[in-house]
């Protein structure tokens, strides 16, 4: 089995020691950090990190899409209350199949009413008179 080790141990091979030692150091020198640190900040500023960046993008296809259902139900609308005209003048103007009176004035039922019904059906059609 072999020993895993992070080559702190410079007595196994310390020329590989150091030269990780060299590639794994810290740059040396302000130029470096400062340099690292004004393109980590542009970066930064390059990407939104809000949800409402997502919201941006997709704010004028949604308006539109409103604007489109609007409209259609619009005319949904004038189209429905068109029929509803037209159907309320067609029932005012055609002549009804069943006598007004009979829609006006529910019809009497049993042997009492439909006397009664005879006597005041009598008397209408005779004006009155006995």
């Amino acid at each position: 089995m072999t020993k895993l080790t992070m080559h702190n141990d410079e007595s196994e091979d310390p020329e590989v020691a150091r030269t990780l030692r060299a590639i794994y150091a810290a740059p040396v020198g302000e130029p470096y950090w400062n340099d690292l640190e004004a393109r980590i900040m542009g970066r930064i500023t390059e990407v939104d990190l809000g949800w409402w960046a997502e919201l941006d993008r997709w704010a004028r296809p949604a308006l539109v899409a409103a604007a489109v259902l609007v409209l259609a139900a619009s005319v949904a609308m004038f189209r429905a209350h068109q029929v509803e005209t037209q159907t309320a003048y067609e029932n005012i103007l055609t002549p009804s199949p069943v006598p007004v009176e009979t829609v006006i004035r529910p019809t009497l039922e049993g042997d009492r009413e439909a006397s009664l019904r005879d006597v005041v059906g009598h008397k209408e059609r005779s004006n009155g008179r006995p």
